[in-house]
């Protein structure tokens, strides 16, 4: 009751609160339409919404870490010579997870992903450690919730930049084929994340064209297409 007055006195008291929490409910949708092609500016913008509107909140610090971890390939991919901004990416990214009380699949799951990225500025004597840890994150996220479709993400992604001398590349089209049957599944609720559809078919189709099974890639290069005709990553891809 108190909580309801307090909520009630902050709308009549304070216009812009009733603004903010709208605000934020939008800024999570446009969310949880990022990719990798997501253009810089817009990344941005919805980053230095989410800094200047800090919320104690479980959607609020997931949402903000996926964002700073997309960030990244803004500058990984586009600017290499501002790896150092990369890194901090990460990290402010692994902070934002980790303030969130109740871990669940979803964030060990987006934790696999991040931390994997991480790998490229470890020190190479402590590279296998740290790569062992990326597998178990993912693996515990399948654990938590085996009808996770990111979780078999991450654990495809582990092993599909874990070389085969090291016992990689093993599993990567069973865990990206069992990402993309559970992706399939109605959701139960509009914030959940959503992220992972269109990036589970393209590294299933460069693995299996890494691995000269050329006609399977062709098939999901089709499906791929059928599902995401905006995507132009599919449209342009060559096998």
């Amino acid at each position: 009751m108190k909580k309801t007055v307090l909520i009630l006195s902050l709308f009549l008291l304070f216009p812009w609160f009733s603004k903010s929490q709208g605000n934020m409910e939008t800024m999570l949708q446009e969310i949880q339409k990022i990719t990798w092609k997501t253009p810089k500016d817009s990344l941005q913008k919805i980053i230095s919404f989410m800094n200047s509107h800090p919320i104690n909140d479980y959607q609020y610090y997931y949402w903000n870490a996926y964002a700073h971890y997309m960030d990244y390939f803004n500058y990984k991919l586009s600017n290499p010579s501002e790896e150092k901004k990369a890194e901090q990416c990460l990290e402010h990214a692994t902070k934002l997870l980790g303030k969130i009380n109740q871990t669940n699949s979803e964030v060990v799951a987006l934790q696999s992903l991040i931390d994997g990225l991480k790998l490229n500025f470890t020190n190479v004597f402590l590279l296998p450690i740290k790569a062992g840890k990326v597998g178990k994150l993912a693996e515990r996220a399948i654990e938590l919730n085996p009808q996770n479709p990111r979780a078999y993400y991450a654990l495809a992604i582990y092993d599909y930049y874990t070389p085969k001398i090291y016992g990689g590349r093993k599993r990567v089209e069973a865990n990206l084929t069992k990402a993309i049957h559970l992706f399939q599944n109605p959701l139960i609720h509009t914030k959940e994340p959503q992220w992972g559809f269109s990036e589970s078919y393209l590294y299933l189709i460069r693995f299996l064209k890494e691995e000269n099974q050329k006609s399977k890639a062709q098939q999901y290069l089709q499906e791929a297409k059928t599902k995401f005709p905006e995507n132009t990553s599919f449209q342009h891809f060559k096998l």
